[in-house]
Formats: structure tokens, C-alpha cells, sequence
């Protein structure tokens, strides 16, 4: 691949992170140069496994979408030619440059056929297994591109954090796609059932059941990787708002960008 068209694929998966994940494209700007654009390829690849439940009709055709791109990477691994394709292109280079390994993308695709299920997980515990499995080789894949290290239990549990704050803060958007990651057993002890979460209005102790599931966040962790560092403050300050505005995630404050995080994120850093 020539240095135009690759350059031409960074850029289009840098602007494919930017506008659909620009949390993790912020975590891109704390490394520089080739390391910033194998990221960029890297969460480029994450959103496209990830949107599958968004983007197909029914389970086989997820499982076909996501089978397609384990093929691709397995392509790559076994020193096929990866397809003229915007994503792939660059990830390949990213894998050959970083030796990044292929069973965590096995796993981050794995990972996503629970999407295609429709069911909520069956407890909490079943809630952070998800966060783990769907973000811990993510973060395991970017900390290696960044050469930098952390201790596996530290970086499951910033993983599972961040993707616990995500889903907290993303109810709204499930709901409206008539999808519940709310463990099944919290939501049936205070009353409540999926299609009263589909209906909401202002249901009886909704806030009760966010802030139990966000019991399990741990703010404590403190790793020692800077994009770890970073990916960790951003959840407390997601989960601080979520916190502010009484575990309702339907408030008008959640629409909002929480104030100067930017910045908050860059002084978790020092």
C-alpha cells in the first residue's frame, strides 16, 4: 500500500473515531505519530464490530457481518493480502508493526454475537463479564500499540469501568433501540420489567436501580499506564454526573458534556 493511500485510510479512520467514539479519540492524542494512527485503526475496527447489532436485520446477519471480519483478521494473520478496505489496511500495518496478538481480536469479536442475542445479562455479574470480555482485549491491544505496560487485574478493572460508565450513560439510546444491558435480576427486584424500561416514564426507583448496578464501579483503581490513567479518569467523571443527576440517566445534565474534561483528564495525568 502506497504511502498516499495509506495515509488517506489513517485519516479516514481517524475521522470514523473522532465523530463515533471521541472519547477513546481524545485517549489517542496522549501518544504521538504512528502509534496515534495504528489507534486510530484499532478503535476504527472496535466500532465496526461493535455497531453490528445496529446495522443488520436480524441474528444471522450479524453473525455473518462479524464472522466477515473474523476472516479478514484471520487473513492477516496468516499473511494474506487484507482487502482494499478503509480499516483493514492500516490495522494490518498496526498488527505487523506492534505484534499485537490475534486472539484478543478473536475475543473482542467473539464478544459481540452477545449483542445479537437481545437479552439482558441475567445478574451483575453477568453485566461486568460483558464489560469485561467487550473491552479489557481493547485496552490490553492499546496499551500494547502505546508501549506501555499494566498489571492484567488493573487494566480489567479500568476496563470494566469504563465500559460500565458507558453503558450507564447509554440506557436512553438502548432503550429507544428496545435493548436493556440492565441486569435482569436488579431490574425484577425493585419491580420493574424490560418493557416498563422501554415505556419509561419516569418509572418508581429507576434511579434506585442505577445506582445499585453503579455500586460496582471502583474508583480506587489506580494504574499506572498513561492511557489507562486517562481512560480511568474519564469514567469517575462520567460516572460523577450520572451521580449529580440522581442516577437518572434521561436527565437534561446527561445530554451534557461534563464540565472541562478535557482538561480534568489531562491533570489526572500528572
Amino acid at each position: 500500500m502506497n504511502k498516499t493511500a495509506i495515509s488517506s485510510a489513517h485519516f479516514y479512520c481517524s475521522e470514523l473515531v473522532k465523530e463515533n467514539d471521541p472519547d477513546r479519540y481524545m485517549l489517542s492524542m496522549l501518544v504521538r505519530g504512528k502509534r496515534r494512527e495504528a489507534l486510530w485503526a484499532l478503535f476504527a475496527f472496535n466500532y465496526e464490530i461493535a455497531k453490528t447489532r445496529d446495522v443488520v436485520s436480524d441474528t444471522k446477519l450479524g453473525l455473518i457481518r462479524l464472522q466477515w471480519w473474523r476472516d479478514r483478521i484471520g487473513e492477516i494473520y496468516e499473511g494474506g493480502a487484507p482487502p482494499e478496505h478503509e480499516v483493514l489496511k492500516p490495522l494490518a500495518v498496526a498488527i505487523a508493526e506492534y505484534d499485537l496478538p490475534r486472539e484478543a481480536f478473536d475475543n473482542l469479536i467473539y464478544a459481540r454475537e452477545f449483542d445479537l442475542e437481545d437479552v439482558c445479562p441475567s445478574n451483575l455479574e453477568g453485566l461486568l463479564k460483558y464489560c469485561e470480555f467487550t473491552a479489557a482485549p481493547l485496552f490490553a491491544l492499546t496499551i500494547k500499540i502505546a508501549g506501555e505496560n499494566e498489571e492484567q487485574g488493573t487494566l480489567t478493572q479500568v476496563a470494566v469501568n469504563y465500559a460500565l460508565a458507558g453503558l450507564l450513560r447509554a440506557v436512553p439510546h438502548f432503550a429507544a433501540k428496545r435493548r436493556c444491558m440492565l441486569p435482569e435480576d436488579v431490574l425484577r427486584s425493585y419491580g420493574q420489567s424490560v418493557n416498563k424500561l422501554y415505556d419509561y416514564k419516569r418509572v418508581d426507583n429507576f434511579s434506585d436501580i442505577l445506582s445499585e448496578v453503579g455500586a460496582a464501579f471502583d474508583a480506587r483503581v489506580k494504574p499506572r499506564s498513561r492511557l489507562l490513567k486517562g481512560a480511568q479518569a474519564l469514567s469517575c467523571i462520567y460516572m460523577k454526573q450520572l451521580k449529580k443527576s440522581g442516577y437518572d440517566p434521561y436527565a437534561v445534565k446527561m445530554r451534557m458534556e461534563p464540565a472541562l474534561k478535557h482538561l480534568r483528564v489531562l491533570l489526572s495525568l500528572a
